[in-house]
């Protein structure tokens, strides 16, 4: 029996006793490693050169037909709804635009929903979306193309885009005489921003559904006719007929985007018709840069993970995503000259109708859904991109020192430190520390940190806090307070047991990891925006640690990283950029009523258009805050010495 009880037997690999000596530093190179890929991705040898994988769509191989007669048609069309802008400061004038549809000889509908507001005491909204419907003379309504334009009455705080209406209804009566559709055309014009093409779209998939009205918050009702499934769609806005650049907008809901070979037809389209287009495209003063091209492509990519975090559509075409349907938004902006010379207003917006006429047509020739390129991407430049292949590893490698750290503390649990061989004989290593371990106390605690998380979704729609005379922001900053205080409150009601820190971190490091690699899948900048910001705290992390100093920082910067205290520095951070006059006084009150109502606006995101940002933030991101912000503490159930020594040198 003295070869079972040999001490040199063990189950501790010495190679995981080197790393572990050398735990913070072999997390860094993989934290290192993922960032510095990142950057590489500008770099033209790791991007890639844009291309149509879908062959069906064939641009550029008819001639546009659209002429001269068509912008006359836009022009007077513009001068009839500035006249009825007029007498509708507030509202849509529905019966001009509904005549329209009618003269053109579409198949002309009303849809009218209704929005309960969350937090209006049971106020409701009523909304009116007018939409016409060309149907395919070649062949039945099984398929559709959507094309759309928000309308903005004169009294909206948004930018002026009363020439998208006349430019969908010029692009309507020129559809109407071609006979060469295969698929119907629905032409759509939408009220309240994206509240409008919301109800629109449930109404168009789930409108035979029975609602109830008692709990359901956008009341979409149904409509009087459809067209076929929904191939794609196109959300026109345009701010005045005379054309400088043509904004490609294609983030969506949650971050998602469109197929790669609809913003490259897009691109190629506009380039064949002579209009200045691109993704994040800027005026022409504000393109002459002097970075370099690494530093515009990398800009590039940032400005985009910027605008897919928050999962807020970047226009009306971001809600058809999350019913497969590929969709985005070319917004054309004003020209804007300071000289004499004016172009010729009888022609100056027939390159973007026959742009818009080469998409229509392509997307016409399509047989089936857009299937064969990329759906997960960045676009570095208008004629480069990144896939999900090349970007990935970066996320990977910034996640892997949370697998890393938390495999190695594991191994290291049942490794106790010997001062001599007579005490490696007569303690031979704890094999069974493991089976120990609280984990019925560990379960037990990250659970309270969960249900403490998703109080923050239920609390702010409670009837009777809603009732309270408060407004909707202070309310729902209230209510995320005090599940704040909660949090920061439970590690000294709930001590856990010896060996529970130690388990606790290990859990911490795994569902972290877990979670960020799903978030990351979902929306790749959500996802490495929270790994870059919050993988060195969690690497620091370290319960078992006598240093004052270490312990002190860490609990700062855990504090740091609290979900309120980030969100209102992001927006500190951006008032002051876009407000730089301000005083620094007025600077943080301008930024904590700004958080305030972000909060806000992503709470009724949430419920109303299915954005899970602020869900994610309250149950995932803030019960795992909670857990760190107990490592940082490190208050133990059992004063006494752990037998068991973590080496996270």
């Amino acid at each position: 029996m003295g070869l079972l009880s040999d001490p040199s037997i063990s189950t501790h690999n010495k190679l995981v006793d080197s790393l572990a000596k050398h735990m913070r530093k072999l997390c860094y190179v993989f934290y290192t490693a993922g960032v510095v890929w990142f950057m590489c991705l500008a770099l033209p040898e790791f991007n890639h050169g844009t291309y149509l994988s879908e062959n069906a769509l064939s641009p550029g191989l008819v001639y546009p037909e659209i002429r001269i007669d068509s912008n006359r048609l836009a022009l007077q069309l513009l001068e009839e709804l500035q006249r009825e802008r007029k007498e509708h400061q507030s509202t849509t004038p529905h019966a001009w635009i509904l005549g329209k549809f009618n003269e053109f000889g579409l198949e002309t509908y009303i849809h009218n929903y209704t929005l309960r507001y969350p937090f209006g005491g049971g106020k409701e909204f009523h909304g009116k979306n007018i939409y016409g419907i060309l149907r395919a003379p070649r062949i039945g309504s099984t398929e559709g193309i959507v094309f759309s334009a928000p309308y903005r009455p004169p009294s909206s705080v948004h930018d002026d885009i009363s020439a998208s209406v006349p430019v969908l209804l010029t692009f309507a009566e020129f559809a109407r005489r071609k006979n060469y559709w295969a698929k119907d055309l629905v032409f759509l014009v939408t009220e309240q921003e994206q509240l409008g093409m919301q109800a629109w779209l449930e109404a168009y998939h789930d409108g035979d559904k029975k609602y109830d009205t008692s709990s359901s918050y956008l009341v979409p009702g149904n409509l009087p006719a459809r067209a076929g499934a929904l191939q794609a769609a196109v959300n026109i806005e345009v701010e005045d007929l005379e054309i400088d650049y043509v904004d490609v907008k294609i983030e969506g809901l949650n971050g998602k985007l469109p197929n790669l070979d609809m913003f490259n037809l897009v691109q190629r389209i506009m380039a064949r018709e002579g209009v200045t287009s691109g993704y994040k495209q800027a005026p022409r003063k504000k393109r002459r840069t002097n970075y370099s091209t690494y530093e515009q492509n990398l800009r590039q990519m940032l400005a985009m993970l910027s605008a897919q975090t928050s999962g807020v559509p970047s226009g009306n075409h971001g809600l058809f995503h999350r019913y497969r349907i590929d969709a985005l938004t070319i917004s054309a902006a004003k020209r804007v000259t300071n000289s004499n010379v004016k172009s010729n207003p009888s022609s100056a917006a027939v390159p973007f109708l026959k742009a818009i006429e080469g998409i229509s047509r392509s997307l016409n020739n399509l047989l089936e859904r857009f299937h064969q390129s990329f759906f997960f991407y960045l676009i570095v430049h208008n004629d480069r991109y990144v896939s999900i292949g090349d970007y990935m590893p970066a996320l990977v490698a910034l996640i892997a020192c949370g697998f890393v750290k938390a495999y190695l503390i594991w191994s290291t649990l049942d490794a106790p430190e010997h001062t001599s061989q007579q005490d490696a004989d007569t303690n031979p290593p704890a094999v069974y520390l493991k089976l120990t371990l609280p984990y019925g106390s560990v379960l037990i605690y990250l659970t309270v940190s969960v249900v403490i998380g998703y109080m923050g979704n239920v609390l702010p729609l409670q009837k009777y806090l809603i009732s309270l005379p408060i407004g909707a922001g202070p309310l729902t900053v209230a209510m995320l307070m005090a599940i704040n205080l909660a949090g920061f409150a439970l590690p000294f009601f709930l001590v856990l047991p010896f060996g529970g820190l130690e388990l606790l971190h290990i859990s911490l490091l795994l569902i972290y990891s877990c979670a960020l690699i799903v978030i990351g899948l979902l929306n790749f900048a959500l996802g490495f925006f929270v790994a870059v910001l919050s993988m060195p705290m969690i690497v620091a992390l370290d319960p078992n640690t006598t240093n004052v100093t270490l312990r002190g920082l860490a609990r700062l910067w855990t504090l740091l990283l609290n979900p309120v205290v980030v969100i209102y520095a992001v927006v500190l951070v951006l008032t002051f950029y876009q407000f730089p006059e301000l005083a620094f006084q007025q600077l943080l009150l301008r930024a904590a009523t700004a958080a305030m109502d972000a909060v806000t606006f992503a709470l009724i995101d949430s419920v109303i258009y299915g954005n899970w940002l602020y869900f994610v933030a309250c149950t995932v991101f803030f019960p795992l805050w909670i857990a760190c912000w107990t490592l940082a503490l490190g208050r133990r159930g059992d004063n006494t010495i752990s037998k068991t020594k973590l080496k996270t040198n």
